[in-house]
């Protein structure tokens, strides 16, 4: 890729960024006004302020985010925003506000933001306590339970011809006291066996059935496996350490569980909610949805 089309490409791309932020930011609510929120531009009186570049910037992403997350980035955001009061200025005078596919869209914007308001009141006093975090805890302790865990080492030996002459002269010098780490560097296929074939800590379920029954046999930090075939050849292995399962301390996962819980007190609210919204209002089903119409509608969503 020649530099010349890589940085047309950069500069396409920042374009549909930005654009695509500045959009997603027009379709949020305004930033609430706080003391720091600095007026820095006006179109024929309406006032862009810091928090509208900040809500920008937020919307872009990591990516986003470093390409414009700098004062040269801030102030084509701030001209993006500019560039689009302006166009709406000019859409006004057009009377183009006036288009029925316009007024059709802007009744389903306003549909969905009262909705997103109404769902918000709905839920506004819901949160989980301390006390039901603690009993979910208790209930449900299996799922903050750290597995059994085990540090081992393994020389991995190719299947072919070779391989129990290599499985051979591998038990005899480990018999005859050679390091395993040694041999783990000299013969071991695995890409850990610059570390001595180290393979760090892990979970039975972390690795292949065949391995992973080995290695878990194994009674004594420093007691070596037969050999063991699985899927990606022959292994020796050394067992180095045991970590028992361990309990997670309710409070390091109680913010989890808070949070956990409180969307779950909020969902079922929000179900409630509508089962007697349903009754409030007459609600008609007409005819289910048709496949046509659903891959209709996936396709437009795709263009």
């Amino acid at each position: 890729m020649s530099k010349q089309f890589k940085l047309k490409f950069a500069a396409v791309f920042g374009v549909a960024v930005l654009a695509a932020a500045c959009a997603a930011w027009a379709a949020t609510e305004a930033p609430k006004p706080t003391e720091e929120n600095q007026v820095l531009a006006r179109v024929e009186g309406r006032e862009i302020t810091e928090a509208d570049v900040n809500a920008v910037l937020q919307s872009m992403g990591p990516q986003g985010m470093m390409m414009y997350g700098n004062p040269q980035g801030r102030q084509l955001i701030l001209d993006e925003i500019v560039s689009m009061y302006l166009f709406s200025l000019e859409a006004e005078k057009e009377k183009l506000d006036g288009e029925q596919d316009f007024i059709d869209f802007m009744a389903r914007v306003r549909t969905q933001s009262l909705a997103q308001r109404a769902m918000r009141n709905a839920v506004k006093d819901v949160k989980a306590t301390e006390e039901e975090a603690q009993k979910f805890y208790d209930e449900h302790k299996d799922q903050f339970t750290q597995p059994e865990r085990i540090h081992a080492r393994h020389i991995l030996i190719s299947d072919d011809a070779t391989s129990a002459d290599t499985i051979a002269r591998v038990q005899a010098d480990l018999k005859a006291g050679a390091s395993f780490d040694e041999e783990a560097k000299k013969l071991s296929l695995c890409p850990s066996a610059p570390q001595g074939g180290d393979l760090g800590e892990f979970t039975k379920e972390q690795m292949v059935p065949e391995f992973s029954d080995a290695a878990f046999a194994l009674k004594e930090p420093g007691d070596v496996s037969e050999p063991v075939k699985s899927p990606f050849g022959w292994h020796i292995i050394r067992l180095e350490g045991r970590t028992p399962a361990q309990l997670i301390p309710f409070d390091d996962v109680k913010d989890q569980i808070l949070q956990d819980l409180t969307g779950q007190q909020q969902q079922e609210r929000i179900k409630a909610k509508v089962e007697e919204l349903k009754k409030a209002y007459k609600v008609e089903m007409l005819a289910p949805v048709s496949d046509d119409a659903a891959a209709e509608a996936a396709s437009d969503d795709a263009k």
